[in-house]
């Protein structure tokens, strides 16, 4: 049987796979993955921000689909008969109190002490560090994991991600890649918002969902080519990359796959 994971064996890992001090890592997490950790989901924050060192920023997504239209949730549990009471009821997204739904560890890190998050109703970015403030400061709302966000400014700023016990589906970068080419697939999303002081609903293009359809694909290819450091930080599967390696890459797929 394994042993649990600790401060000091997360940290070895982390450092052994590349991380090192100064680096930008965007984080997409399992805890389930990792294993059992003593101290829980913060443990894992803390080790990544020692590793990082006083030098670097920490960045993790903080979605909340639950404020958007309940049309969209697919979700068994609600009735389509409570749609227009729940539309009529649904707080507006607000950065210091709505939950994330990424999972353990970006919700502890929602809270962490420094960490800062972009505004953007459905697809907030958490970030605790020197670079902090300029990833989050922007977050257009159209299109809200494109350019004018802070998945562009990851790739402006060479950034690194860390798959952490997730596959290449979790990586949001690849939605900023597809959001680059003339063909991308768009949805619609709606969400109230508040507009000189009225609560309203609107309306905004956004990339759509993968699916499982490409973004596995693009990956394994990736991948292939070399360009991921592979290893184990507890028992889950690790991949660290640069982000700006990985968009260019998965560009060149979409601009050959999407017409």
């Amino acid at each position: 049987m394994p042993l649990p994971n600790t401060p000091e064996s997360l940290r070895r890992e982390l450092s052994g796979l590349g991380l090192h001090p100064g680096m930008t890592v965007m984080v997409h997490s399992s805890l389930g993955k990792i294993g059992w950790t003593v101290g829980g989901p913060v443990t894992v924050i803390r080790a990544l921000l020692d590793v990082l060192g006083t030098a670097g920023t920490l960045v993790m997504p903080a979605e909340s689909p639950q404020v958007s239209d309940p049309k969209a949730w697919n979700d068994d549990r609600v009735d389509t008969e409570w749609h227009d009471t729940i539309r009529a009821h649904l707080s507006v997204f607000d950065p210091l109190t709505t939950p994330t739904i990424m999972g353990a560890i970006p919700e502890a890190f929602r809270t962490f002490p420094g960490t800062v998050r972009s505004h953007h109703p459905l697809v907030s970015v958490c970030a605790n560090g020197g670079l902090a403030a300029e990833i989050t400061g922007e977050h257009a709302l159209e299109f809200c994991e494109g350019k004018g966000t802070p998945f562009e400014k990851l790739y402006l700023l060479d950034a690194h991600t860390l798959l952490l016990g997730v596959g290449f589906n979790r990586c949001t970068s690849l939605h900023y890649s597809e959001s680059l080419v003339p063909a991308r697939r768009t949805t619609i999303s709606r969400f109230p918002i508040m507009r000189g002081g009225e609560r309203i609903w609107i309306e905004s293009r956004d990339m759509a969902p993968d699916n499982g359809v490409h973004f596995p694909i693009v990956g394994d290819r990736f991948a292939a080519s070399g360009a991921v450091r592979t290893g184990r930080i507890g028992q889950a599967e690790a991949l660290l990359f640069s982000t700006r390696e990985l968009v260019d890459f998965a560009r060149r797929y979409f601009l050959s796959v999407l017409d």
